[in-house]
């Protein structure tokens, strides 16, 4: 729409030109009379007031452009804002901000993005998004640095809350089954209610704590020996990752198990398969080691010092016995389970004095007046009280302690045979030949000994020869594993066990030397080899045996030791073509070498040197 006050377009200048040149004066005036016609008509000219808008009813509305001819957001944005409105750094802005939010619609957004924008602006897209992503990589990575130990905590209780939830899992299964123990109808049931699983007497009661007896019987060896089944007598808890220390080093001498039960504790220890090296490696079977009543033991709790946590003791009688556990919380529960089931058991007994103490005042008074109560009168009273004291004089007093001394003998003597059966099988040899010596002193107190003691003593016997006749002993250890079986009234077998090992020793080291072709050298080695030998078994052997009737013994063996040698000498020095020479030089070193280490510490055998060292020596005579 053209404006009303829009001037006609003016001539070309190539009129004017021409209206210049001669001849064209004509021209040129006529066009000036139309232009000054059109000035005077204009000047004259009347507008309208069109200032103000109109209005115009019935015009269409604008009609959309296409799509692909639309100007883009930005590009309006950048018309309505001018061209220093929006920066790209705002536009990138912009863009984070739209990727933050919530309900970001990511195919949306690049629909949109692709149908309005240029190649450059999708280039500029692209690297914007690369920029974003390496931003948020870096300060995620940022954040895991600074948060690494809050990340560590919280795996950490994420593993404990999941141990925690398995075991509360094992619970409920548990839980769940006890209606079957128990032998009573499922309360989950829909058909069940109070009154039907409700006990009506103590009858499962005892039962359940029947079979909990039972199946401590069934893992730990010989505690129904410390432990019988008795009514009401029940399993309060077990503790384990206790360790037994000696009461006087404070060394660890294994791990045991703690069964705490209504009236007594027992305690037990795993019966090792393999050496006794106290490693937990082999362990077997749990053995009964000992039981103490409640009412007759003592707790103390012992202070924790830098070198030793953890620590209390069991007094019992003379005897004290100190135990460590792995943590603190584990002795707090453990002593205070000791006090909780002390002070139950204390008022349990309270309360039976105090009922027998009422039943037998009930029992005096309903017969009458004590004054006026008499064997001899019609009281009715006087029937009761003559078959009480007929009863009274049927059970003696002597009976009873009789039976209590034999219940008492054979608790003490399954403690005894236990504690010795499992001394022996750790190979604690002085506690064990402290137990059979104290067997033989109370065999003529407690008969029931008798039969038990020959096959122990028979087992440690055995045991200690064993060890004995390890080649690899030291003299220390053989003269300690000696004196045990003089102890034990095993010297001649102690004797034989150790010369028969001394033999072997020298007969492998005979075997190791070799011979060079040279029968002197080969002869020096083996003079060497069995003289040494002949001299540390006397050391030894006089160090253990200190009776004079056992050197009779050493005597024979090292007889046997140089009619040994003799005999070995001939076979390598005495042959069909030997050099006199060689024999001589033979016999030189068997002499020289009996005199360094034999003849100095007393022990002089040259007047059978004279006799075997010869090629065909005299054979002593057997009686016929």
């Amino acid at each position: 729409m053209q404006s009303l006050r829009t001037r006609k377009p003016q001539a070309p200048r190539k009129d004017q030109r021409e209206a210049s040149k001669p001849g064209t004066g004509l021209r040129v005036n006529a066009r000036k009379s139309r232009v000054d016609d059109k000035i005077k008509k204009r000047m004259s000219m009347r507008y309208a007031e069109i200032s103000s808008p109109t209005e115009l009813n019935g015009v269409p509305a604008v009609p959309s452009l296409p799509t692909g001819l639309a100007p883009s957001r930005e590009a309006e944005e950048y018309v309505l804002n001018g061209a220093d409105g929006v920066t790209k750094q705002e536009k990138s802005i912009v863009e984070v901000r739209i990727l933050d939010e919530e309900n970001f619609d990511a195919d949306a957004f690049l629909k949109t993005k692709l149908a309005r924008s240029t190649e450059a602006e999708i280039k500029t897209l692209q690297s914007t998004l690369r920029a974003t992503k390496d931003d948020t990589s870096s300060e995620l990575q940022k954040h895991v640095f600074e948060n690494y130990a809050e990340f560590v905590l919280i795996s950490k209780e994420i593993s404990t809350l999941e141990n925690e939830m398995l075991e509360l899992k094992e619970s409920l299964s548990e839980y769940k089954s006890m209606p079957s123990l128990l032998h009573i109808p499922d309360p989950s049931s829909s058909s069940a209610t109070v009154s039907t699983y409700r006990r009506s007497s103590v009858a499962d009661l005892r039962i359940l704590y029947f079979n909990q007896m039972q199946t401590l019987h069934a893992q730990i060896e010989g505690s129904s020996k410390f432990a019988p089944t008795t009514p009401g007598r029940h399993i309060i808890a077990e503790h384990d990752r206790i360790s037994s220390l000696n009461a006087a080093t404070y060394k660890a001498m294994g791990r045991v198990k703690f069964v705490v039960m209504d009236d007594m504790v027992l305690v037990a220890r795993r019966r090792r398969r393999g050496g006794g090296d106290g490693s937990g490696a082999g362990e077997g079977k749990l053995v009964a080691e000992r039981c103490w009543p409640l009412n007759e033991m003592l707790v103390l709790d012992t202070k924790d010092s830098p070198s030793m946590t953890n620590v209390f003791k069991i007094r019992h009688g003379k005897e004290t016995h100190v135990y460590r556990t792995d943590a603190p919380a584990d002795k707090r529960n453990l002593l205070s389970q000791f006090r909780q089931v002390a002070e139950e058991l204390a008022a349990k007994k309270r309360k039976e004095r105090e009922g027998e103490h009422e039943r037998r005042k009930s029992l005096w008074i309903g017969g009458g007046d004590r004054t006026s109560t008499s064997f001899d009168n019609g009281h009715p009273s006087s029937d009761w009280m003559v078959d009480l004291a007929r009863q009274a004089g049927a059970v003696t007093g002597q009976s009873v302690d009789a039976r209590e001394k034999a219940e008492r003998d054979a608790r003490s003597v399954a403690e005894w045979s236990d504690e010795l059966t499992v001394a022996i099988s750790l190979r604690q040899w002085d506690k064990a030949v402290e137990l059979i010596e104290q067997g033989k002193q109370r065999r003529a107190t407690t008969p029931s000994l008798s039969a038990r003691l020959p096959g122990l003593n028979t087992r440690l016997v055995s045991a200690l020869l064993e060890s004995l006749s390890l080649a690899s002993n030291r003299k220390s250890t053989v003269v300690s594993l000696i004196a045990l079986l003089l102890r034990l009234d095993a010297g001649p077998a102690a004797r034989t066990t150790f010369l028969e090992m001394r033999t072997r020793v020298m007969r492998s080291l005979i075997r190791k030397i070799k011979f060079e072709g040279h029968v002197g050298t080969y002869v020096g080695d083996l003079a060497i080899v069995v003289f040494t030998g002949i001299k540390h078994t006397a050391d030894w052997f006089l160090a253990s045996f200190k009776d004079n009737e056992a050197a009779s013994a050493f005597i024979e063996w090292a007889k046997r030791q140089i009619e040994s040698y003799a005999e070995m000498f001939r076979k390598q020095v005495y042959s069909i073509d030997v050099d006199p020479m060689v024999v001589e030089e033979a016999k030189r070193i068997t002499y020289s070498q009996s005199r360094k280490l034999l003849q100095e510490y007393g022990l002089d055998f040259r007047f059978m040197f004279d006799g075997l060292l010869v090629e065909h020596p005299n054979r002593p005579k057997t009686p016929p």
